[in-house]
C-alpha cells in the first residue's frame, strides 16, 4: 500500500495542506515514536474508520472523488477524500494500514487487523457487521492466527502479539442517528445504556482472551454533521452558536458521559488493563467552532455532495453520484460528503490525539509499542 513520510515537504504540498498545518501549529511530531516493539493494532468500529472492510466485505466500491488527496483509483475502500485518523496513527509508529479482517486478496495481517465496517452499530446484534459481530470475528481470527504461527506460516498475529496489542474502538454515532430517524431526544438518551453494555460486553470478551490494551474513542458532535442538519427539520432556535443542532449534540454529550464513566468502571474491575478514553467530540467541535483559526472554510458544508450552500447535501445524490458537485482540490473543507471528514480534518484530529491533551489517562500512542 502506498505510504507517504509525513515529515515531506513535498508530500504535504501535493496533499494541499501545507499551509494548514502551519497555522494551527502541530506540535506534535508526526514521526516521533521510538516504538522498540512491533505495533500490533486491532480496530473494531463504523465508516470513521473502515480501511476497505466494506469493499472487501460486500463489494462496494468508492470511485472517484473519494480518495483523491492520497490513495489512487481504487482508493482503498475509504470513504473520505483520502487518508482517516487511524492511518495517521499508525504512520505515526511506522507500522502499514491496517488490512480489513475481511480482505481476501493478499492480506497482510502481521501488524494486526481492522474489523471495523461502514454503517457498523453496536445494536441490534448478529447483524453483518454489528460490533459483537466484530468480536466473534476476532475471536476466529485469534484462534486460527495463532495455529497459523504455530505451523510456520507468515503475515499473522502469535499468542503474544494478541496480549501485547492495542485494541482500539470508535463506534457509537450509527447507534445515535440511527435512532434519531424514528425516536424523540428523551427516547434515544434512555437507549444509550444498551449501547453502552454491547461495548463493555466486546472489551470483556477481548480481555478474556488475554487483550490488556485498550484505547477507546468517544462519539463526535454529531449535530454539526452537514447530513443530519440537512436531513432534521429545525429552526434558528434549535442551533447552537455554531450552528449545530443542540439535541443531537446534547444526545452525543449524554452517550460520551456514560462510555466515561464505562472506562472508569472498566479500569477498577480490569486486573493489569490500561484504558484510555480519548474526548474525539472535544477535538472535532474544537475544530468546527474554530474552523478560521485553523484554516478551514465552510465548516458545517460538505466538500463532496449536491445542493450548494449551506449544508451541499442531498439523501438522493451522493458523493460521486450523477449530477453531484465537489470543492478544489487543496481546499480546506471539513466535512468530506456529509458524513466523513476530509483527510485535512482527520489530520488535525489525529494530531490533538497524539498530543495526549484529550485522553486520560495522559497516555503517548506509542506506549503500548514500547512497554
Amino acid at each position: 500500500m502506498k505510504r507517504a513520510d509525513p515529515l515531506s515537504l513535498e508530500s504535504f504540498r501535493t496533499h494541499g495542506f501545507l499551509v494548514l498545518i502551519i497555522i494551527i501549529g502541530l506540535y506534535v511530531d508526526l514521526v516521533k515514536s521510538q516504538c522498540t516493539n512491533h505495533p500490533v493494532i486491532f480496530n473494531f468500529g463504523d465508516s470513521n474508520s473502515d480501511t476497505g472492510g466494506i469493499s472487501a466485505g460486500l463489494g462496494f466500491t468508492f470511485g472517484p472523488p473519494h480518495g483523491r488527496a492520497f490513495f489512487p483509483p481504487p482508493n482503498g475502500g475509504r470513504l473520505s477524500d483520502g487518508r482517516l485518523v487511524i492511518d495517521f496513527l499508525c504512520e505515526h509508529i511506522h507500522t502499514s494500514y491496517l488490512t480489513p479482517y475481511l480482505q481476501s486478496l493478499d492480506p497482510n495481517f502481521s501488524n494486526g487487523a481492522n474489523f471495523a465496517i461502514s454503517g457498523a452499530s453496536t445494536l441490534p446484534e448478529y447483524v453483518p457487521f454489528s460490533l459483537d459481530v466484530q468480536i466473534l470475528q476476532f475471536r476466529r481470527f485469534r484462534s486460527l492466527s495463532i495455529e497459523l504461527v504455530s505451523r510456520g506460516k507468515k503475515g499473522f498475529v502469535n499468542k503474544r502479539g494478541f496480549e501485547n496489542a492495542l485494541y482500539t474502538f470508535d463506534i457509537g454515532q450509527n447507534d445515535l442517528s440511527g435512532a434519531f430517524g424514528y425516536l424523540s431526544y428523551n427516547q434515544v438518551v434512555q437507549r444509550i445504556p444498551l449501547f453502552i453494555a454491547e461495548i463493555k460486553s466486546a472489551i470483556w470478551s477481548i480481555y478474556q482472551n488475554g487483550g490488556k490494551n485498550f484505547w477507546i474513542h468517544n462519539t463526535g458532535p454529531l449535530g454539526c454533521l452537514p447530513q443530519r442538519l440537512s436531513s432534521t427539520n429545525h429552526s434558528s432556535a434549535d442551533l447552537d452558536q455554531h450552528g449545530c443542532l443542540r439535541t443531537l449534540n446534547d444526545a452525543a454529550k449524554a452517550f460520551n458521559e456514560k462510555l466515561h464513566a464505562l472506562c472508569e468502571e472498566l479500569r477498577s474491575a480490569m486486573k493489569n488493563a490500561t484504558i484510555v478514553y480519548t474526548d474525539i467530540f472535544a477535538i472535532k467541535y474544537d475544530l468546527i467552532a474554530n474552523s478560521a483559526k485553523y484554516g478551514f472554510k465552510n465548516p458545517l458544508m460538505a466538500c463532496c455532495g449536491y445542493g450548494g450552500p449551506p449544508y451541499n447535501v442531498n439523501n438522493k445524490v451522493g458523493c460521486g453520484q450523477t449530477g453531484y458537485n465537489v470543492c478544489a482540490q487543496g481546499t480546506q473543507c471539513i466535512s468530506w460528503d456529509g458524513v466523513h471528514y476530509t483527510e485535512a480534518a482527520n489530520s488535525f484530529v489525529a494530531s490533538r490525539i497524539l498530543s495526549t491533551n484529550y485522553s486520560t489517562p495522559k497516555l503517548k500512542w506509542d506506549y503500548f509499542c514500547n512497554t
